[in-house]
């Protein structure tokens, strides 16, 4: 077999497996079919002498160098012979294909080539000429939302007629979005062409600059335990009744909430305006008008979000007359729709 980086059979199959084009484990019926449909003229003796099923006894001296057996006729590529994950961005045009991945579910698949939707090539060829199964991306939303809103793996690359498909699998959703005003002053970010040139579809970018949108985003969503902490307020506030809660309502100072820093703007919600909402809408999404689709885990009351009909951020009021109570899908609509 020859050595990484020349020519030969075992080349070829350590270049498919870090192209993608072969998955791991590696079987002699996948080699067999690489070769047949990239016109490789390898005959199944010299194929069989490196995928052997039988004992490692029967293999190229030398297959040990490049491939560990993990398997009955099962192989891996050793480590240091495979290229790291590369990092890419996507803009997603949500307009144009009336999807994007903030409203898709985890694990959902959509699929990307290098021709539009006018069969024109896309710009950047060479990154979907180089991306790779394993490669991740940041998911983009062009137009009105502007922001990164999830984050994605390469789970299947193929080409037909010259056409080059990547199918790009959501491995990460975010409630709140990175928007690009936050990417662009980001000193870290000045060099990240992406961030200040993203005409196109597909660009690839350092590990560095994956790496820090990520922690960003992580920061921006860490909010469990102050969600937490208000749902334990509301539910308070919901046994207190109605009179302590009117009388609270009644002499509140101001009707505009405390604002805090968490990198984004944020506000301390009054629990009791919450709470009433809540209960006027009794379980029905106040938008469509179907009861709550799913129960609350740890007490089995129906799920309901409340949703400012003018958002604190444009400076609407923290009441109950400026709230309705939605379900997630209408909430998201509200948002994004």
């Amino acid at each position: 077999m020859a050595k990484h980086g020349d020519s030969g059979l075992g080349f070829e199959i350590i270049n498919a497996v870090i192209t993608g084009e072969i998955t791991e484990p590696i079987t002699f019926d996948k080699v067999k079919r690489y070769c047949k449909r990239k016109g490789i003229q390898a005959s199944e003796n010299h194929m069989r002498v490196i995928l052997s099923n039988a004992t490692e006894n029967t293999h190229s001296p030398t297959y040990k160098r490049y491939f560990e057996r993990v398997g009955r006729g099962e192989y891996i590529v050793l480590p240091e012979f495979k290229n790291q994950a590369r990092y890419f961005w996507l803009n997603v045009d949500s307009i144009a294909y009336a999807w994007s991945f903030s409203i898709i579910k985890i694990g959902t698949s959509q699929t990307y080539s290098n021709f539009n939707v006018d069969g024109k090539k896309r710009k950047n060829p060479r990154c979907f000429n180089e991306i790779k199964v394993g490669d991740l991306a940041i998911a983009y939303e062009t137009g009105d939302v502007r922001a990164i809103t999830a984050l994605c793996k390469v789970v299947d690359k193929y080409e037909e007629d010259n056409e080059i498909f990547v199918e790009f699998q959501k491995i990460e959703d975010y409630e709140n979005v990175l928007n690009l005003e936050t990417l662009k002053k980001s000193k870290e970010l000045e060099d990240c062409v992406a961030v200040h040139f993203h005409r196109g579809t597909l660009f690839e970018i350092e590990k560095r600059h994956f790496e820090l949108m990520v922690q960003m985003l992580e920061e921006l969503n860490h909010t469990v335990d102050i969600d937490e902490e208000l749902y334990r307020a509301v539910n308070q506030a919901i046994i207190d009744g109605d009179t302590d809660r009117g009388v609270r309502l009644e002499s509140r100072i101001s009707v505009y909430p405390d604002a805090y820093e968490v990198k984004i703007k944020a506000f301390k919600r009054n629990a009791d305006v919450i709470a009433e909402v809540l209960i006027r809408a009794n379980g029905v999404c106040e938008k469509c008008e179907k009861e709550a689709p799913f129960k609350r885990a740890s007490d089995g009351t129906l799920y309901l979000e409340v949703h400012h009909i003018k958002r604190l951020a444009d400076g609407g009021e923290d009441t109950v007359e400026n709230a309705i109570a939605v379900c997630p899908n209408c909430h998201r609509e509200l948002h994004y729709g």
